[in-house]
């Protein structure tokens, strides 16, 4: 039998994020959101601490942005089939919604007290005013390529953007790198 706070986390996941995720056009797996686009792919993963209990979890949220070609020369070691449905350590971009809003890395907390649909509003203003529109700034291969030459912070560490760029075949940028 669950416990209130694990049907609270059911209730956040269900109508904080899956309501929401699902009209977009994001599939859903566990606590995982993937969204593929022509030639990248959009993941927002709900990550349960490892301290979580079942009458208190902690959890955040990571997202991050999928590339075929990144995962084939990174991760395909057994010479598997691009996944249709790749987790979120895989991909080429990896944030957490705390980076995303400028801030200290963000935990939230269900327990026995917690106001489960306040916290659903907090997530659905999450996904509205800060992970869709980082989204939308990588939603193709040719914004992402512009944004990992222009961003001022580095989205990735050198090593992974000579790949991602030898990969697509941008020798020179590879070099560059």
């Amino acid at each position: 039998m669950k416990t209130n706070t694990q049907e609270k986390f059911e209730k956040l996941i269900k109508e904080g994020f899956h309501a929401t995720l699902k009209g977009l056009g994001f599939k859903k797996k566990a606590n995982n959101f993937y969204l593929p686009l022509e030639k990248i792919g959009h993941i927002i993963n709900i990550q349960k601490s490892y301290y979580s209990t079942k009458d208190d979890i902690n959890f955040t949220i990571n997202i991050g942005i999928f590339s075929p070609e990144y995962w084939l020369a990174c991760f395909n070691y057994l010479n598997k089939e691009i996944p249709t449905f790749p987790t979120e350590p895989e991909c080429l971009i990896r944030k957490r919604i705390g980076e995303i809003k400028n801030l200290p890395d963000v935990w939230y907390n269900i327990n026995g007290v917690t106001d489960v649909d306040e916290l659903i509003v907090e997530m659905k203003y999450n996904i509205s005013d800060f992970i869709l529109p980082f989204f939308e700034k990588l939603n193709t291969v040719e914004k992402l390529i512009n944004e990992l030459e222009i961003s001022e912070e580095s989205l990735l560490h050198t090593a992974a953007k000579m790949k991602f760029f030898a990969e697509l075949k941008i020798v020179d940028k590879a070099k560059g790198e």
